[in-house]
């Protein structure tokens, strides 16, 4: 009675940590396509409202419903300061979420634009990179957790 107890918490325990891979993964993805969300909110309304980039960051908050990866980034810059610190950003990636904070409201409109465009060019390839990713790794993650544990319980039986 107890092998099967432990290998049923095996099994439980392995699949979970398939699940969390696949999860990091799923994350990625949202955090990215939400900032190349912003990139265009913010590419559209400097031109249209004329306000401050932290109107326009703080509405940009209220009407969408961002993660709280984005959120943390986007209140932080609001305050004055631009802290990144979130585990689903490698570190090659970091510099292009640094850049586009550091640059916001730095030149007029039409220079914005264009970094703006740069930005959002360089976040669909992360995206296209994390959705590369996610279908190779993130989509069997669970399914491999299951099998692994499994093949556990089956091996000390």
């Amino acid at each position: 009675m107890l092998n099967y107890i432990i290998g049923f918490v095996i099994v439980c325990v392995t699949t979970y940590l398939g699940w969390g891979i696949d999860n990091y993964y799923k994350k990625r993805i949202l955090f990215y396509k939400e900032l190349n969300d912003l990139t265009n909110y913010l590419m559209q309304n400097i031109n249209f409202y004329k306000d401050s980039i932290n109107t326009i960051l703080s509405n940009f908050v209220l009407e969408h419903r961002t993660n709280k990866s984005l959120e943390n980034i986007i209140s932080s810059y609001v305050e004055g300061q631009v802290y990144i610190n979130e585990s689903i950003i490698k570190n090659e990636e970091y510099s292009v979420i640094k850049n586009l904070f550091l640059h916001l409201g730095k030149s007029d409109s039409e220079n914005q634009i264009a970094e703006l465009n740069n930005a959002s060019f360089s976040i669909k390839k992360i995206i296209e990179k994390c959705e590369n990713d996610y279908n190779k790794v993130g989509k069997i993650s669970t399914k491999l957790g299951t099998l692994f544990g499994l093949t556990l319980v089956i091996c000390l039986l």
